[in-house]
């Protein structure tokens, strides 16, 4: 015969409601479009493991800092007196001889006024082109791509897990217009005149170095303090949100603007650098200061540190070039940079540009063929997506709204493995991530 406790505990279980029985018997199935979710959410965060592998996710590290709290995307009492002036009102002669040869920064205007992208390029028309393309927002540690759905990462920035992020992904993909699924994007603008100079192509497409990005990303992302590779300059076209950019000229002191002890990204950079540029002691050159806004296009002179913090949700297209009216400079750094390049590079110019060839060989004659090199050595890192995201990458690196490549020439396997860590296609979202760390 059962005991008083024992039948009291029937009867409470015969006074249960049947659902909630069944609840505890049961496991809760989740709906088609929950379980998507999850499985999204398991692809952004093996992304930003990948990404930045120093922080840890679940112990929310990506917001150690609290900067999302803070006022450094404030730009109140900034002064930007950078020249600006209108594509119309500026001739080829005019932008070489007052920007390009004497390596002054420059904002120009209404170059992406006919600009397909101007609406092709916003957030939601970008979203119905590419929603499943992938795209690179980070490097992992052993240099290979680390890339996300579009879709995925638009998820991202709306995710109140993510949204607060310190430094955030960051679109910066510079084989968008080699891949098949974004190669369309090449139709969406247009190289303007002033930069339409390519040297750099007759060293042949499989040994230039990286020179176009697509590039996209929300507030506090950005690029660290750097130099641009080879002493090439760049050009960045904003089609949507503001950038804030600071530049120094060349040969200010590395250890001066990179002490010890300051992390690379570009939040961390503006939060803790830039006030110290601003105190009447600081001991170089104070740097320009830009706002960057939409059809806005900088110009970034080679041998200039700047580093990018994005104000907003942004997107922008950059190119890096080498032109005739830089060209003495640009050898010699490839020279040391690219030796193997250079000289077949030299052997085509040899063909079709004998008058380039001719300053090489003065340049050797005289000896000076090793012209400026000092000032080509940097650091380059990005916010927690691009390129080296997190950690420096080694000296000469590049990225300008952004990080570049490393100036040694990426080996063979690495090339083919850029997009090690892409997303899966969620076709089985069950299975959760299996080619992102």
């Amino acid at each position: 015969m059962p005991s008083v406790a024992e039948r009291s505990h029937e009867n409470v279980q015969d006074t249960q409601p049947l659902s909630i029985v069944k609840e505890q018997r049961e496991p809760c199935l989740l709906t088609d479009e929950q379980e998507y979710l999850r499985a999204q959410g398991k692809l952004i965060r093996a992304a930003k493991r990948a990404a930045r592998s120093e922080l840890s996710v679940s112990r929310g590290e990506w917001r150690k800092h609290g900067w999302a709290k803070t006022d450094v995307l404030s730009v109140d009492g900034v002064k930007d007196h950078v020249k600006r002036c209108h594509a119309s009102e500026l001739s080829q002669e005019q932008f070489v001889e007052l920007f390009e040869r004497p390596r002054v920064p420059a904002v120009i205007t209404g170059l992406t006024d006919n600009w397909p992208a101007q609406e092709q390029w916003t957030e939601q028309a970008l979203l119905n082109r590419y929603r499943n393309h992938r795209f690179k927002v980070g490097s992992d540690d052993d240099g290979y791509g680390v890339r996300l759905k579009l879709e995925h990462f638009l998820a991202y920035l709306r995710d109140p897990e993510h949204c607060l992020d310190d430094s955030p992904l960051y679109i910066f993909d510079g084989t968008f217009g080699d891949r098949k699924g974004s190669r369309s994007m090449l139709w969406d603008y247009s190289i303007p005149s002033f930069f339409r100079e390519d040297l750099m192509q007759h060293a042949g497409e499989r040994r230039r170095p990286p020179y176009r990005w697509f590039v996209m990303g929300p507030g506090r992302s950005g690029s660290g303090l750097h130099i641009d590779p080879l002493a090439t300059s760049a050009w960045n076209a904003l089609l949507q949100g503001r950038k804030r950019w600071v530049l120094f000229p060349p040969g200010t002191p590395r250890n001066i603007l990179l002490p010890p002890g300051i992390e690379r990204e570009a939040v961390s950079w503006f939060y803790r650098m830039y006030p110290r540029t601003q105190q009447p002691d600081w001991p170089v050159a104070r740097p320009i200061s830009i706002i960057q806004s939409p059809g806005e296009t900088v110009f970034v002179p080679g041998g200039w540190w700047h580093a990018v913090l994005n104000l907003d949700l942004t997107i922008a297209v950059t190119h890096n070039y080498a032109s005739t009216a830089t060209f003495d400079r640009i050898w010699a750094h490839t020279q040391r940079g690219r030796p193997k390049m250079s000289t077949k590079w030299l052997n085509t110019l040899r063909m079709l540009r004998p008058d380039l060839a001719a300053v090489v060989d003065a340049m050797r004659e005289r000896g000076d063929d090793q012209l400026g090199l000092a000032s080509s050595s940097s650091s380059s890192s990005s916010s927690s997506s691009s390129g080296s995201s997190s950690s420096s990458s080694s000296s000469s690196s590049s990225d300008d709204d952004e990080p570049r490549q490393q100036e040694e020439a990426p080996n063979a396997k690495r090339r083919r493995t850029d997009d090690d860590h892409a997303d899966t296609a969620l076709s089985q979202p069950e299975h959760g991530p299996q080619d992102v760390k």
